[in-house]
């Protein structure tokens, strides 16, 4: 077969390569990355911006000293090798999303129980257990107290789920409802 009167296309086993969307993906996740650290670099050391970012040194490695402390208590896990995983490189960038994390989530679970439509007695076993949970990882500092409150606010969700009825306010506005035409004689 003379290949200069077949097109190329028809006997390529590899297509041209072409523009790759997730190179241009990471091209943007890389700026926006690069962005952001050039900002909280400029911050002030110790601000809560610089904290919140992930670019203050000193809570940095007190998450990095808890990672390393908590990996050493694993059964069979050697502390130089907990420390040493918690000192790497991915494990540094992972742990700076982790002081945003704690105060959105924090926020998130106050804004919950302010703004929520839920009852006054879900609301109190909530405020109570965000309270329990802040005590409770205030050996973390502000970042374990925010972790420690939106992680019980999480716990008591999951309980009122767990054993209560299971019924979102929207439903149980249906339910009643329903009830009042039926008890009206409307249906």
């Amino acid at each position: 077969m003379n290949s200069s009167l077949v097109p190329r296309s028809y006997y390529s086993v590899a297509p041209e390569p072409g523009p790759n969307i997730l190179d241009n993906l990471l091209g943007y996740g890389v700026a926006a990355g690069d962005a952001i650290n050039g900002f909280a670099y400029n911050q002030a050391p110790g601000s809560i911006g610089r904290v919140l970012l992930g670019a203050d040194r000193n809570t940095q490695m007190g998450l990095e000293r808890g990672l390393g402390k908590l990996g050493s208590m694993v059964p069979g896990v050697a502390k130089n090798s907990a420390f040493r995983f918690a000192s790497s490189a991915p494990v540094r960038q992972a742990l700076r999303v982790v002081p945003g994390l704690s105060a959105a989530g924090a926020l998130l679970s106050a804004g919950d129980i302010v703004l929520g439509d839920d009852s006054i007695g879900n609301k109190a076993m909530d405020t109570a257990a965000m309270g329990i949970g802040g005590f409770l990882g205030a050996a973390g500092g502000p970042i374990g107290i925010a972790a420690g409150a939106s992680l019980g606010k999480a716990i008591s969700d999951g309980t009122q789920w767990l054993f209560g009825d299971k019924k979102t306010p929207e439903q149980r506005k249906m339910e009643l409802a329903l009830q009042q035409l039926q008890g009206g004689g409307m249906v």
